[in-house]
Order: structure tokens, then sequence, then C-alpha cells
């Protein structure tokens, strides 16, 4: 499905920032929020399977503007010159994104969407800035409890049979060699952790490095719980990318009990691939996302054209996709 109207911009500092605004026909009913839509690890603003563009073209046929563009040294954007962090700089690239957003819509509600660390990078948006009122996160964040990490290697284990000759290239029994040597690696780091370091180490999913600094099951309760209290639509999706079965909101089972559990979209999707790579999952996606997205924004009106004169540069020329 084509959009109306798709445009170039750039934005950020230095306008290092590359994006694809994709709008509504300028004489369409259009909805009061738009959509934003964040990189998947490395891969640039079209996102796997180009998902991010076909997205964005059936948001924008919906009646909500999105922006998808490429943070600081992914894609076309430019490495930043600053000293941030990659979390921090990750944050002021979606900010100058949403300032852009607003600067060529006039709009002042945003969603935003994002898979695997970009769902990360989703909810630390969402937590960060007011202008966030959904969220929609897929295949982000997961806390299993150990019953659920032992049942997940046992399965993943039947499911590849044992061949001795080819056990080093046999994924599943390489994981529950490694499942067995874990004790002994947390035990060294452990005894090397400084005393007075509380936190220890993070139990979030094993899509996210290792290296990252501590996100714990009650790091996210406590930000889910400011996001509810806000008013944030948010909805969690997941395959069975992690796990297979899910009984009870599993992926989530250290935060059971957890009153903004009670408050939040949950859905557990194993006929959608993480990767999305078939295109029944792709068209299953997409009308999620979208039935989704029309129905946390407000009844659709008219908008009146952006000012012309705006803080950014938008060149307007067709999309380069």
């Amino acid at each position: 499905m084509s959009t109306e109207e798709e445009s170039i911009v750039t934005f950020g500092a230095g306008q290092a920032l590359v994006g694809i605004l994709s709008q509504p026909a300028p004489d369409a009913a259009r909805q009061q929020v738009g959509c934003l839509l964040l990189n998947t690890g490395v891969n640039h603003r079209i996102g796997p399977r180009r998902m991010n563009v076909k997205l964005a073209r059936r948001l924008a046929a919906s009646g909500l503007p999105c922006l998808r563009f490429d943070m600081s040294g992914v894609g076309d954007s430019r490495p930043s010159t600053g000293t941030q962090d990659f979390r921090t700089q990750q944050l002021i690239d979606m900010r100058a994104a949403l300032d852009q957003f607003q600067a060529s819509t006039g709009l002042t509600r945003f969603l935003v969407y994002g898979v695997c660390s970009g769902a990360a990078s989703a909810m630390r948006l969402a937590v960060a800035d007011p202008r966030i009122v959904g969220a929609l996160m897929f295949d982000g964040y997961v806390f299993l409890n150990p019953a659920q990490r032992v049942e997940r290697r046992l399965r993943r284990m039947l499911a590849f049979p044992f061949n001795p000759s080819l056990r080093h290239l046999n994924p599943a029994w390489q994981a529950c060699a490694a499942w067995l040597r874990a004790p002994r690696r947390m035990l060294a780091q452990r005894r090397a952790a400084p005393r007075d370091d509380a936190s220890g180490p993070g139990d979030a999913a094993d899509i996210f490095s290792a290296d990252a600094p501590a996100y714990t099951a009650q790091d996210f309760a406590a930000e889910l719980q400011l996001l509810v209290d806000r008013g944030v639509d948010v909805n969690l999706m997941y395959s069975a990318m992690l796990h297979v079965v899910d009984r009870d909101k599993d992926m989530l089972a250290q935060l059971r009990g957890h009153p903004s559990l009670a408050r939040v979209r949950y859905r557990f999707w194993p006929e959608v691939a993480h990767t999305v790579t078939l295109l029944e999952s792709q068209r299953l996606l997409l009308d999620a996302v979208d039935d989704w997205a029309r129905a946390v924004a407000p009844p659709m009106r008219p908008l009146p054209a952006p000012a012309a004169h705006s803080p950014a540069r938008a060149v307007r020329q067709p999309a380069q996709v």
C-alpha cells in the first residue's frame, strides 16, 4: 500500500540525522498523533524485511504520520561528535526526532514502535519524554524465572538430538554446555565485583549484551508503573524466539503479581517470528500495529498545513527507501 506523501528530513546537531517522514495526503483527515519508528540493532531505517517502510506507509494510509529515522552512526546518519555514552546519545537522537516530527506536522503526541533492541530504546524514550502516549515493544525485555530457563534448555536439547561427531555444530548442545559452565562463571564474576556493588548482574533478555548496565525486573516494573500511571498505552508483544510456550505472561514471569501488568496489553505470538520473514507474518504484524495505533489515537480531524518555516531542514523530494 503506497503512502500519500513522503519526504526526506534532516535534523539534530549539525543536521546529522536522516529520516523519512510519511504523511497522509494534505486534504485527508489524519489522526492527532504520529508514530516514531526506531532502528532494530544496526539495521537502518527500512527495518528488517523493510517492515518499517511497510508500516510507515500503512499507518499513513490510516491517517497517522510516521517518522522513521537512523540513529547516530546507523544507516545514513553521521556518527555523533559528542562524548555521550551510547544510550544517552540514543535518547538525544530520539528526542531530536520528536522535535523534528512536531515542527513538521504540528503534532504534540506520539506513539513509538521498536523491535528487539529498538524496544529497549522505545522504553527509554517513553519514560523520558511525556509526548509519548503509546509504546509498542516487540520482543523487548524478557524476565524468565529459573524453572522456565531450565524448561527452555531442555526443549531445545530435545529438538536437536545429540550427535557426538557434530556437537561443535549443534547450537542447542553448545547452549547446554554454556549453561553447565554458567555457575562457575557467575561465581568468578561475583568474586571480582566490588563489595559495595549491590546491583549484581542484570537479568534482562538474552538478546541484550551481557556488557550492558544491570537492568533488573524491578527496574522494568518501576518504569512500567511510571508509564501506566502517566496514561501511556503500553503494548508488549512477544514471538516464540526465547521460549515456545507462554502459560501466564511467562515472558515477564518475574513480574507476576505486579499491579502494572494488569494495565498493559500483552500478546504472545508464536505465529509471528522475530525476524518476520514470512509474508503472512508480516501481514499479521502490520494489521496488529495498525489496529493498535488507531485504537490509541483520538478521533480523526483535519489538521492545518505545517508552518513554512521549520527549525530543521526538510527536503521535499521523492523518498529514497
